[in-house]
């Protein structure tokens, strides 16, 4: 005799109360609060079994009237494939709360269950469990059939359960790490520092300003978006990379070796950037003999004739180190100084010369002896004119480090455009 089954896939009607109705079909079936979140898994589940085609229709219809979508599975007799048991007795006109006093039920089966997590995990795990992302993908699942059914409140609800991680934003990797997810920590750490290092170096293309705060952030932010969804494949699937990393990075020793070789490297590179840093520390924490009214770094940086300055460090091939400084500057307030000085030196304005010239920067060079001691050795302007035409004329560094500490602009100018560096550097 044919019979039939009611199977039940994880969906409800749209505008209904998803965690309301999986309680109420828990207390129909008699499975436990706790496991309640399986009966959404999106895995076909026979919640009625052995039923007459009246019987089926019937209680599917009671069911929809709750919100609850089932449907009928057809078995030819003597074939049975049940994951609910079902009762004998023929269905009762109550609503669907009302229903447990009539069944005999067993637990739902499943491979993995939730019961000795904290409610809190359990949410959270329920929620990718009805959106099937073990299956589809965190991405994906949040356009799954079960998602965009229910109401935009819903929707909202159900993301912002699964959105953030509060404890992984603060400990980053040793969260993972306490997790069991030691793997996926430290390839985070390891993308996490790549990314650091990439963005400081673009960064430090534009502007001097310390970013480490933002690099703290946006580091924490990556983790306590992650989190959740990382442990809820490792507990559900086992899962300790990420399925699209090649093979041989799943290896335990791969991982630890790659991330310590890695590393080792940013370790070497941030003990040089700091050298570096050091040095460049010496010259601005530095006093000049004759200007010990501040400190070469507040005096060279504050200078106002300066739309930008930078440090860096230079070493020789014979393994002198030097800082240099640069001062770049608004090239038409040098243009109206360097015509005073040409109509000194020539007679004439060359307005052909100083019409074109659109950069100019000031460059002064310190010297780093054995014992940290310095001493400026040099300081040379840098003006392009025309197609790919520079002037670049060493000028007297007393006329710099007067017009610095005096905060103006006149003598480091007039120097650059004496009759000897025009003719040295070939302007006519």
């Amino acid at each position: 005799m044919t019979s039939f089954n009611l199977i039940f896939k994880g969906e409800i009607l749209e505008g209904k109360d998803r965690h309301k109705l999986s309680l109420a079909l828990a207390k129909f079936l008699s499975v436990p609060e706790s496991k309640a979140h399986l009966l959404f898994s999106g895995n076909p589940i026979s919640i009625k079994k052995g039923l007459t085609a009246t019987q089926a229709e019937a209680i599917k219809s009671k069911l929809l009237s709750a919100g609850i979508i089932t449907y009928l599975k057809q078995v030819p007799a003597g074939e049975s494939s049940v994951l609910v048991k079902q009762p004998e007795s023929k269905p009762k006109n109550y609503p669907i709360t009302k229903l447990s006093s009539e069944t005999k039920t067993s637990s739902v089966k499943s491979k993995v269950t939730y019961e000795g997590l904290s409610s809190r995990w359990q949410k959270i795990f329920a929620e990718f469990d009805f959106r099937q992302a073990d299956k589809l993908g965190y991405f994906a699942s949040a356009k799954s059939q079960p998602h965009l059914s229910r109401s935009k409140k819903e929707q909202i609800k159900g993301q912002n359960i699964i959105n953030f991680n509060v404890l992984a934003f603060i400990f980053g990797p040793f969260y993972y790490m306490t997790k069991g997810m030691w793997k996926k920590g430290l390839y985070l750490l390891l993308l996490t520092l790549a990314l650091n290092l990439l963005t400081v170096v673009i960064v430090s293309l534009f502007t001097d300003r310390d970013i480490s705060t933002m690099l703290y952030i946006i580091n924490s932010t990556i983790y306590g978006l992650t989190a959740n969804y990382d442990y809820y494949r490792y507990y559900k699937l086992g899962e300790t990379t990420w399925s699209w990393m090649p093979k041989w990075m799943a290896s335990g020793i791969t991982t630890v070796s790659l991330v310590t070789t890695s590393f080792l490297g940013v370790l070497l590179l941030a003990y040089s950037e700091m050298a570096a840093a050091d040095n460049v520390s010496i010259i601005q924490d530095g006093y000049l003999t004759g200007y010990k009214q501040t400190t070469i770094g507040q005096a060279f940086d504050n200078w106002q004739a300066c739309t930008k300055t930078s440090w860096r460090e230079q070493q020789a091939n014979n393994g002198a180190i030097s800082v240099i400084y640069q001062c770049s500057m608004d090239a038409n307030q040098v243009k109206s100084l360097a015509k005073q000085s040409l109509v000194f030196v020539t007679g004439q304005i060359d307005d052909g010369f100083l019409a074109h010239i659109d950069v100019a920067i000031l460059a002064v060079s310190f010297q780093i002896n054995i014992d940290d001691t310095f001493e400026i050795n040099g300081a040379q302007w840098a003006f392009k004119y025309g197609e790919g035409k520079k002037y670049t004329p060493f000028v007297n560094p007393d006329y710099v480090l007067k017009d610095i500490y005096t905060n103006r602009l006149n003598g480091s100018v007039s120097d650059a455009f004496t009759l000897d560096n025009l003719v040295i550097n070939g302007v006519n």
